[in-house]
């Protein structure tokens, strides 16, 4: 990330794996006074470069979801055809557009409700699965 901001960092990072190395990652990748959103569970305690994060003015935000019983539920209701996800993923973009997509996101545009950022490489790893 520092080598594609020119040594900067990116403002904004969100870590989704909750594993130690990782945590790390995104703490030396967000630039001095960003924000880093921990969407995932660590499974056990992690050794953090807090110093790291406080000499860089780096702000960390624990996020909690409802975790794997609401995905269960999610895919039970539209099993049943009782709820039609289609309605709410209203747009999808390449990698290559994310700060269109992140804008969309963020300013509702098109009432923007649920927009999907795909990668081209992950798309045909997993057509190759099939």
């Amino acid at each position: 990330m520092k080598q594609l901001t020119g040594g900067i960092g990116a403002d904004y990072v969100v870590e989704c794996a909750g594993a130690e190395a990782t945590l790390n990652q995104a703490i030396h990748m967000t630039n001095r006074g960003g924000k880093i959103c921990l969407a995932a569970f660590p499974h056990e305690a992690a050794t953090l470069d807090i110093a790291h994060l406080v000499r860089n003015n780096i702000y960390a935000y624990g996020i909690r979801g409802e975790g794997r019983s609401a995905t269960h539920r999610a895919m039970e209701l539209m099993a049943a055809k009782r709820f039609d996800a289609t309605k709410i993923h209203t747009h999808t973009f390449p990698l290559a557009d994310l700060p269109t997509a992140l804008r969309y996101a963020r300013d509702r545009v098109d009432d923007a409700i649920k927009v999907v950022v795909t990668n081209r490489k992950a798309d045909a790893i997993a057509s190759a699965a099939e």
